[in-house]
């Protein structure tokens, strides 16, 4: 049996563990580094960790998953903020993903509606971990660095990462994905660790992490 089909089935294997406290361990650096009313943003929270595929050895791969909701009033993102934000995220996912096979980090960000699940828009700054890595380890490569790197680098396919600004990837409507998030890893639809932004829902607010201070 595949990796993917026992984090779907009713067993808890031993790498659903592992990356339940990884992304457990993500939230919580999150919530320390994060003031909600400082930043002037609603709401942030580690949603999940996608297991995209398997690698060589039966290892996950993994897309961390950050989340961040702008505002119900904002319809045009501050982009300096954002980038803040991405780095913020990447502080938080990179430590605890450490020597885990990271496809790419998904930091996303929902505005125009209520706060991380019910939002209209939603959007996603996919980073590579060589990216993400150099942002975390090199004092002297910072959000402006990362920003203008991911830019660059940026190829307009918002399928593939690095992704500098994108539509947020829906990884519960793939069949061959797993959603590790909260002590269960879930099917397709019923995870909202990566869902689209309107009509998450109830699903959503379920399966989020703790939410950063203030909110």
């Amino acid at each position: 049996m595949s990796l993917l089909e026992r984090l779907l089935g009713e067993d808890t294997p031993d790498e659903q563990v592992d990356l339940e406290e990884r992304q457990h361990e993500a939230d919580d650096t999150l919530n320390g580094r994060i003031d909600t009313a400082e930043y002037g943003i609603d709401a942030c929270a580690v949603t999940g960790i996608a297991v995209v595929n398997e690698g060589p050895d039966g290892e996950p791969i993994v897309v961390p998953i950050a989340r961040f909701s702008l505002g119900e009033d904002v319809e045009e993102p501050d982009y300096d903020l954002v980038w803040e934000l991405v780095g913020e995220g990447l502080n938080a996912l990179q430590p605890a993903l450490e020597g885990v096979f990271v496809r790419h980090y998904d930091i996303q960000f929902t505005f125009d509606g209520d706060e991380l699940f019910e939002a209209e828009e939603c959007r996603r700054v996919a980073v590579t971990p060589d990216l993400a890595d150099t942002f975390v380890s090199d004092a002297s490569f910072n959000t402006g660095a990362l920003r203008d790197a991911m830019l660059d680098a940026d190829d307009i396919d918002d399928e593939i990462a690095p992704v500098a600004w994108g539509e947020s990837k829906n990884y519960s409507s793939t069949a061959n994905a797993a959603i590790v998030t909260n002590g269960a890893a879930m099917a397709a639809g019923t995870s909202a660790g990566a869902a689209s932004c309107a009509g998450a829902g109830a699903a959503g607010a379920g399966a989020a992490g703790g939410t950063c201070g203030g909110v």
